[in-house]
């Protein structure tokens, strides 16, 4: 999604914005060396451990933290994913992304200037939290009302046949 909103954008306008958009062979670079912190040359074995990107712009260094977590064996999709954009466009597009690179379910992105807002990412997170219970919510009334259609569909086919 970053070759796109580069196109849409002036220079200028993405000047303004302090976007830059990582080439995709640094962000490789970058994830691999963050990989091996340890300087080891093999990646720490954390299922589940979270990950925050505070300018993600479309999120490339999660593309290529996630290729690298294949390579390895890994499903990106056993971690979390925290991706902070201050541009709405960019942000959309990292969205999109979590889809395109199948991150999974806990790859959440938070909209907002991560300088003024320091809590943004507990807020993204808490956010979808409260939009999952919300679903969750909405699905048990959906399943409540075909009950309830589904009863009465049957009471009315059963005080036909009398």
């Amino acid at each position: 999604m970053s070759w796109v909103i580069t196109a849409l954008r002036h220079h200028h306008s993405r000047r303004s914005l302090g976007e830059y958009h990582t080439p995709p062979d640094i962000s490789d670079l970058i994830a691999a060396m963050l990989a091996d912190e340890g300087g080891t040359g093999k990646r720490p074995h954390h299922r589940g451990e979270w990950a925050l990107e505070p300018a993600a712009g479309t999120g490339g260094l999660f593309r290529s933290a996630a290729q690298d977590l294949r390579r390895d064996g890994e499903d990106p999709a056993e971690r979390g994913w925290v991706m902070l954009e201050l541009d709405p466009l960019a942000a959309a597009g990292a969205a999109v992304n979590t889809l395109v690179w199948e991150l999974g379910p806990r790859a959440v992105v938070g909209c907002g200037d991560v300088l003024a807002q320091p809590d943004l990412a507990e807020e993204t997170l808490a956010r979808q939290r409260d939009m999952a219970r919300h679903r969750d919510d909405v699905m048990k009334l959906i399943g409540f009302a075909i009950a309830t259609r589904t009863t009465e569909q049957l009471l009315d086919a059963l005080t036909a046949s009398r």
